[in-house]
């Protein structure tokens, strides 16, 4: 799909518009030579943040005569960071379980299996098969 996004005194303005839709308002417009006040622009998909990142924007920005999406990845405040780090720790099920800090994950001792339902056994260290409690039927 062919973006443009008009111009006004060196800077973008409004939202990217479809190459149909400035058809419609100007028939017969060359989308290879754009009059001055719009230029092409460029999707840019959000990065993905960490864990501990934020993503803000975009902001259209215009780099070599082409307009982007542009993207800002900040870190969360160290206070922010810790409070959330606490609260992983607060949350890691069992003692043998680690804590990665790197990557904002608890971990077992060893994998779970990939097939089937699993539930860990703190007092063997291990994973065993997951079995469904039973319903109580008995009446009284």
């Amino acid at each position: 799909m062919n973006l443009c996004i008009e111009i006004y005194e060196g800077n973008p303005i409004n939202h990217p518009i479809q190459q149909s839709n400035l058809e419609m308002v100007y028939p017969g417009i060359d989308f290879q030579n754009l009059p001055e006040r719009y230029c092409k622009f460029i999707r840019v998909a959000s990065p993905v943040p960490k864990w501990d990142e934020v993503i803000e924007g975009p902001e259209y920005k215009i780099i070599d005569g082409v307009c982007y999406d542009v993207w800002t990845v900040n870190k969360i405040s160290d206070e922010k960071r810790q409070q959330m780090l606490d609260n992983l720790v607060a949350a890691n099920p069992y003692p043998s379980w680690t804590i990665d800090y790197e990557n904002y994950n608890i971990i077992p001792p060893t994998p779970m299996p990939t097939e089937g339902s699993w539930t860990w056994d703190e007092s063997t260290l291990s994973w065993i098969p997951y079995v469904e409690p039973e319903e109580n039927t008995t009446t009284e």
